[in-house]
């Protein structure tokens, strides 16, 4: 799943899930700081809380490699644009 064909609005999701998910492993780790959690479950909240930011860093790439393809592709359109010649409109009469 590249970032290839994503419209604007799916990359601007994707970035918005990445950062979701990061949050809550961030909410996962102070709530184990701030509440004693068992020592069973230390290890587990470490791996979720590591693993899981790293696993939607595909996402986030995809979703920020489509938002730049669109600015560059956009970009190419107004430089094109600004180079073609002015002309007078067809029913204006002066």
């Amino acid at each position: 799943m590249g970032g290839d064909a994503l419209t604007r609005r799916e990359a601007i999701i994707r970035i918005a899930f990445a950062l979701l998910v990061a949050l809550a492993c961030a909410g996962l780790v102070s709530a184990a700081a701030l509440v004693p959690a068992p020592p069973a479950v230390l290890p587990l909240i470490a791996i979720v809380s590591v693993g899981g930011p790293m696993a939607v860093t595909g996402e986030l790439q995809a979703g920020i490699r489509a938002l730049q393809r669109r600015r560059r592709a956009v970009a190419m359109l107004r430089r094109h644009l600004a180079q073609l010649p002015e002309t007078p409109h067809p029913l204006e009469r002066g």
